[in-house]
């Protein structure tokens, strides 16, 4: 790679994160003050809804937005007839669920959640509208608007919700929130996106996006489901507050570390797919994604275990303790996302979308039926956690990464080797740090304490064995700084 890519790639990497970090920064700062004011119900309540309306989002874009990015010659006619065809789609689902919610209200004998899931469908449209200016803005690695975008929507509209929970509206605070946030995204896009839809729409142009599209629609589809499914059994068959628990300790870790995963998917994709036409240079960027990416991401992972229930009852208050070993859990199985999202942006930068769909397919058939067969049997969400952690680890290695070996110069095996000595440093580190647990102390004091012993264990212990990733860390974490300095300035 010539050092100009590499330092395009360098600098969208750098805004990217800034996108991810910032937008999730200010989310979690604004989700925290709403669970606050209200009780786990109304996030229980909110957790079922969005099952639909995530559901609806997947079909609604129909992968049209990955299609752009992978198609070397997208042109503004392409742009546009994706934009119509999403639009589309999400206007006749929106249709259906407006029909449909009174059917959801009686199935799950909960009164009023039929206006609110009609309220919170409108996201549909206006997400599907935005999707495409996002695939525009990621195809030209222009994450700088992203940034702007996303940090200015998730603001004003957790300000919206803040005002609402304070009024005491309950749920609505929640569906303001989101519907806000779907809207005002929109808005600034059309603000900053130099694209703008114009009336063009081409039959040939929709059959090739849609021939890609699809297989990426069906996988992102299938892991809503397999993300949610546990959602819509324990809304079944346990209280509200209980859902309210396992979506919050679910929704927690998934907020704070997916924000680095974002920022590096968004990368490797458009970065990938120019590497397409050379294996080897494409492999040998995969283990560097994956060696820098688990250099962070696993401690980052272990460390939010680690300090999970000081920080809950930190920012939450008690209240929210019972969610503590979700949390937990969900963190430990997560611990190498990296891992399968480097595989599986590399997949698809080959153009191997069928691929993607197989193992999308296998993972979701087999981890719904672990899920649904958990909830339906226990109905205790830590035992569901922990069939999902657990599930989640098996998936990396026996399916995600399991083509490497015939598609990439970088095996399976080898790819364990190089996060290995991540893993083994974030558990020691881990194990230094959670005895601090037990003090008769503030929750502040033991928060400070277990992330100054993991830190000192880990990074010494990166030093003392010659990581290279230390010293690619810090250069990075410099040029990001470098970044935020000229926002300000």
């Amino acid at each position: 790679m010539g050092s100009t890519n590499r330092n395009s790639v360098s600098r969208s990497f750098g805004w990217s994160f800034l996108e991810q970090v910032g937008a999730k920064a200010v989310g979690l700062i604004l989700q925290i003050i709403l669970a606050r004011l209200l009780d786990p119900e109304a996030f229980g309540l909110l957790a079922l809804i969005l099952v639909v309306t995530h559901i609806a989002d997947s079909i609604a874009q129909s992968g049209l937005g990955a299609a752009l990015v992978q198609k070397k010659d997208a042109s503004s006619l392409s742009f546009s007839t994706a934009f119509w065809l999403s639009c589309g789609i999400a206007v006749a689902l929106f249709a259906v669920i407006f029909l449909t919610a009174p059917l959801f209200e009686r199935f799950y004998g909960i009164e009023g959640i039929a206006t609110y899931l009609r309220a919170l469908a409108f996201v549909v449209v206006f997400n599907s509208a935005n999707s495409i200016q996002r695939s525009y803005l990621q195809k030209h690695l222009d994450f700088k608007k992203l940034f702007i975008v996303s940090t200015g929507a998730i603001t004003i509209s957790g300000v919206v919700g803040i005002v609402l929970a304070v009024g005491e509206t309950g749920v609505w605070a929640l569906v303001a929130q989101s519907l806000s946030q779907s809207v005002l995204t929109c808005l600034f896009m059309f603000r900053f996106v130099p694209w703008k839809p114009n009336l063009a729409f081409s039959k040939s142009e929709a059959q090739s996006l849609f021939s890609y599209g699809w297989k990426i629609c069906l996988s992102g589809l299938l892991g809503t489901l397999y993300d949610n499914v546990a959602d819509l059994v324990i809304g079944k068959t346990c209280t509200t507050a209980s859902l309210g628990y396992y979506s919050q300790g679910k929704k927690w870790p998934h907020t704070a570390l997916i924000a680095v995963s974002n920022s590096l998917q968004n990368v490797l994709f458009p970065a990938f797919s120019k590497m397409q036409d050379d294996i080897d240079l494409l492999s040998r960027n995969v283990k560097k994604a994956i060696r820098l990416g688990s250099f962070v991401f696993i401690p980052a992972s272990f460390l939010a275990a680690v300090v999970a229930e000081p920080l809950i009852e930190i920012l939450l208050t008690d209240k929210w303790l019972p969610s503590t070993l979700v949390f937990q859990l969900i963190c430990l199985g997560d611990c190498f996302m990296i891992v399968r999202i480097t595989n599986l942006r590399a997949y698809m930068a080959l153009g191997d979308s069928a691929l993607y769909l197989r193992l999308q397919t296998i993972k979701v058939v087999l981890g719904i039926a672990a899920l649904s067969l958990a909830a339906l049997l226990t109905h205790n969400i830590y035992v569901i956690a922990a069939t999902r952690a657990v599930f989640s680890v098996f998936t990396v290695w026996a399916i995600d990464a399991r083509p490497a070996s015939r598609m990439l110069t970088h095996s399976r095996s080898s790819q364990f080797l190089d996060v290995l000595p991540f893993i083994l440093l974030a558990a020691a580190a881990s194990a230094a740090a959670y005895p601090l647990t037990i003090l008769q102390t503030h929750p502040a004091i033991i928060l400070l304490g277990q992330i100054a012993v993991f830190t000192v264990v880990y990074f010494l212990g990166a030093k003392m064995l010659r990581i290279n990733e230390l010293a690619m860390v810090g250069d990075l974490a410099r040029k990001v700084l470098r970044k935020s300095s000229d926002i300000k300035e």
